[in-house]
This record gives C-alpha cells, structure tokens and sequence, in this order.
C-alpha cells in the first residue's frame, strides 16, 4: 500500500494548524479532524440523499449551540459533504450588510459565491457557457408560473443566447443581482434574441420578486448538471440587531429558504447555524416580556402582511424549537474532547517535525468548562510554547465575557436600519 508521502503530509499538517490557529474552518481541517458528532453528519446526509433522488428537497434545518461549541465546524462540514455528493454550494455570514431582513440582499451576496464540485473558481459563468439556450427547452427553468416574476428566465435565456462577451458579462452579472437598467436590458434582449423584450404584468421589485432570482440561479445549477444548490447561513443570532419589523421579515425570509413555510418548488436546502442566546434573550422574553418574538411577532405579520404571514411565522418558531427537526451542537465533554486535542497534537507533530509532548488531561482540566475553541486556542498556544522555548506553560481562560444583545446593540449605538436592497431602482420595471 502506498503511504502518503513526508513533505505532502507535513504541508497538510501545516495547512490545518494554521486554519485552527485562525479560526477558519477548512476543507483540509474538517476532514483531517475527527467527526465527534457522527448523528449530525448522518441527519445532514440523509436529507442530502433525498433531495439528490430527485423527490421533494427535505425542508431545512437549523443548528442550535453555544458560541465555541462547533457550529461554523459544522457547516463547514456539510458544505464538504454536499460539494462530494454533487451538489452546489453557497456559505455566507450574516452581518450588519447581510441580515436577511431584505432578500434581494442576500441573494446578491450568496449568488457570485456559489461554488462548484469540479471547479476552484466561485460562480457558474463556465458551465453556463457550455450550453445554449435551445437545451433549455423542457427544463424548469421554460414552465409557466414556475416564478413570480419572469424577469430572471428571461436574462438568463439573453445570456444562453448572447455572443458578444460584454454582453454575456452584463446578463450574467443581472442573474448575480446586479441588476440591469430597463432600457438596457430591452437592449441586449433585442442583441440576443432579434426581438422586443415582452411587457410584464407587473413590474419587477427586487423586495417582492427576490424569490424568483433565488429559484432561477437554483434551476440553472442543475441545468448544468448538479444536484441542486446548498446554502449554508452561518451567525443567524445576528437577526436579534434588527428593529422588530425587521426581524419579522428576517424570521419569514429565513422560513421561505428553509422551506418550512410551504415547499420550495426549487432545488434549495438550507442549513443554519444560530447561537442559542437568541432563545434565551428574545424568544423566552428574558430581556422583558414585550420583546419575547415567538408571542409578538406573529400578530405582528399577520397585522402587516396578512394572515398567511402570521401562521407561517407561527410555525417558524415551532419548527425552530423542535429538537428533532434543529438539533443542538452539544458541547464535547471527556473522551470526545481528548480525541479532538490529541489529533491536533498529532498534527503539530506532523507541521513541524517534533514530538510535541504534552498533557492533555491537565490541559483540559486547567481549562475547565470552555468552549471548543477555547481548548483548541489553548493547546495550540500550549505547543507553541514548548516548541520555541521547551517551556511546559498552563493556559488558563479567565475573564471571558458574553455580553447581551442589548449590550452589543448600545455598543453599536443603534439597531440594524433595514434597507431596501437596491432603492434606486425598486420602482423601476
């Protein structure tokens, strides 16, 4: 049997140390590091398995946990898994620019960072263009009514059509979410198709229609012969900056992509990881019951959107809390925790040519009751140390702070204002 050889083992080792020392979860680290939570993987897998039989996409699924506990790990883990069973990917943070509030935003940032099984390079511009517009014909993508707005097919059946590479440049970056002015999309829809770009309906507004763009840029990934498309929502607790409205909308947004408020009718399944102070500062009324979502909410969209909203919202609350359907990243206690750190001790070893020689029960119990990445810091430093200077050190945490969400929001000085994605344009089309 043929061995890994020394200078390739040793560049992966180094490669995964510096990943865990910047607290970015890789590719290299996740299947270098052993899976201590197998039942997720085999949840994750199965649903996976579902969507790729061509049935109806499962619906998705949160991950509750603690700060440090595993959770971007965790996703980082499933995009792997989806990337090897053919599907695409989308990974992205939310923040202050990207809070789910509006989700033509969203769309705008998840779309050009789509990544593919068989290509390093983000979007599906090169598989697109190994296709022309008349393969579409009995896709998804031509069926009556499969969106809200036909706007989306149309640029991308311009874009299948185009020759001129500026003008496959434009229509590409409209399906992104860069929209393209009206009167120069009737232009290259006349340069690609030698005819007047139809009347709609009703005119396109990115707040009502991002649905369409999101099904649309689904539709086209398995046009190019995918499973589907994969998104993963990292640091969904961020949802609690916004105003109340704001989080109503968060809250819907996020039921439509998980597919809990009705099925999606595109190849979308969603996987989010959400700290579980969220529960305990504004779904349990802990900062004061009148901001307790679970209870204010509902009445809250019913009153603004209409009685579909409220129940929707209703019952995204009910799904979120069910164990079952959103497990929780447990903390890793003993066993499971000493086979993590000595893995790494391992791979250390490996990086740098060394024994790297150290206590690991003592580690963990001068740590005490910390996150995972907290022993992970820890045992890195621990390394290091005793690498550069032979001296055996004994990390402690101390002093460790978890502010509350009114805290971080008077840190700030306000709350999230909620924008609309692209305003000067939302009364065009």
């Amino acid at each position: 049997m043929n061995s890994i050889p020394y200078e390739e083992t040793r560049r992966m080792a180094v490669a995964v140390i510096e990943s865990l020392r910047a607290g970015i979860p890789t590719r290299a680290s996740t299947r270098a590091l052993p899976d201590l939570r197998p039942n997720l993987k085999r949840t994750v897998e199965a649903d996976l398995d579902a969507f790729q039989s061509g049935g109806q996409v499962p619906p998705g699924r949160l991950l509750w946990g603690q700060y440090g506990q595993g959770k971007t790990h965790a996703l980082t883990a499933i995009e792997h898994l989806a990337l090897d069973h053919g599907f695409a990917t989308s990974r992205v943070s939310l923040s202050r620019e990207v809070a789910l509030h509006n989700l033509f935003h969203f769309y705008r940032r998840v779309a050009p960072i789509v990544r593919l099984p068989d290509s390093q390079a983000p979007g599906i511009l090169g598989p697109l263009n190994r296709h022309r517009r008349s393969e579409l014909e009995g896709s998804p993508v031509l069926e009556p009514g499969r969106y809200c707005h036909p706007l989306p097919a149309i640029v991308l059946q311009d874009l299948l059509a185009a020759r001129d590479s500026e003008d496959q440049a434009n229509l590409y970056g409209d399906l992104m979410g860069n929209r393209i002015p009206l009167g120069e999309l009737r232009h290259l829809h006349k340069q690609s198709r030698q005819e007047p770009l139809p009347k709609f309906e009703e005119n396109f507004k990115a707040t009502r229609h991002a649905i369409a763009y999101l099904g649309l840029l689904a539709d086209a990934i398995r046009f190019c012969g995918y499973r589907g498309w994969v998104l993963l929502i990292d640091e969904v607790e961020l949802i609690g900056r916004l105003g109340r409205a704001g989080r109503m909308r968060a809250y819907l947004n996020l039921s439509t992509l998980l597919g809990w408020s009705a099925a999606l009718p595109y190849p979308i399944y969603t996987v989010a990881a959400i700290a579980s102070r969220l529960q305990d500062d504004l779904w349990h009324g802990k900062i004061g019951s009148n901001r307790s979502d679970p209870i204010l909410l509902p009445g809250l969209a019913e009153e603004k959107c209409g009685k579909a909203e409220g129940q929707a919202l209703s019952h995204f609350f009910q799904q979120a809390m069910d164990p079952v359907q959103c497990p929780t990243v447990r903390p890793l206690r003993g066993e499971d925790l000493l086979l993590l750190l000595e893995r790494v001790r391992q791979l250390h070893a490996d990086a740098y040519a060394w024994p790297a020689e150290l206590d690991l029960p003592e580690l963990i119990g001068s740590i005490g009751e910390q996150p995972v990445r907290t022993h992970l810091r820890a045992a890195l430093e621990a390394l290091d140390v005793k690498r550069a200077v032979g001296e055996t050190i004994h990390p402690q945490a101390v002093g460790l702070v978890d502010s509350s969400w009114r805290e971080e929001k008077e840190d700030a000085g306000e709350e999230i204002k909620e924008k609309s994605a692209d305003p000067a344009r939302e009364s065009e089309e």
